[in-house]
């Protein structure tokens, strides 16, 4: 019985520590730098979007390549024609890609912008509304580019 302890503490060690230096060598950016605030920003942009009915609809699908970007937004039913949008987007994997764009109006509610994704992957797309320079709204969507 001793010699199977003698066998299984090293491996289990070893193991142990193999694990703590993956974790530490690896970080996934799971965890978001001022969360309170972030939290907090979070539910009065919430509130403000209640308040105003807006609603903005989320984009067509991305593909690899050059992508015309079109979104609906409205308030109270009626399309928003004061905001400033703007379209961030990027790579789960790789930061390097990461874009902001600022969308234009095209007609009464509708606005559009560019967009190139230059590879296949998870891409994340968050539409950002402003109103005299402060934040209303924010919507976020995943994308799985082929």
């Amino acid at each position: 019985m001793k010699l199977f302890f003698y066998i299984v503490y090293p491996i289990f060690f070893f193991a142990m520590g193999c694990g703590i230096y993956v974790a530490y060598s690896n970080p996934e950016g799971l965890v978001d730098n001022n969360y309170y605030e972030n939290g907090k920003n979070y539910f009065q942009t919430k509130a403000s979007e209640e308040k105003l009915g807006i609603e903005i609809s989320r984009p067509d699908t991305l593909i690899q390549g050059r992508n015309i970007i079109r979104v609906k937004a409205s308030s109270h039913g009626k399309p928003l024609e004061e905001g400033d949008l703007s379209l961030f987007i990027g790579n789960l994997s790789n930061t390097r890609y990461d874009s902001t764009m600022t969308m234009r109006q095209l007609a009464p509610g509708i606005y559009t912008t560019t967009a190139t994704i230059p590879f296949k992957g998870v891409w994340f797309a968050r539409i950002d509304l402003k109103q005299q320079q402060q934040l209303i709204t924010t919507k976020k969507w995943f994308f799985n580019v082929q």
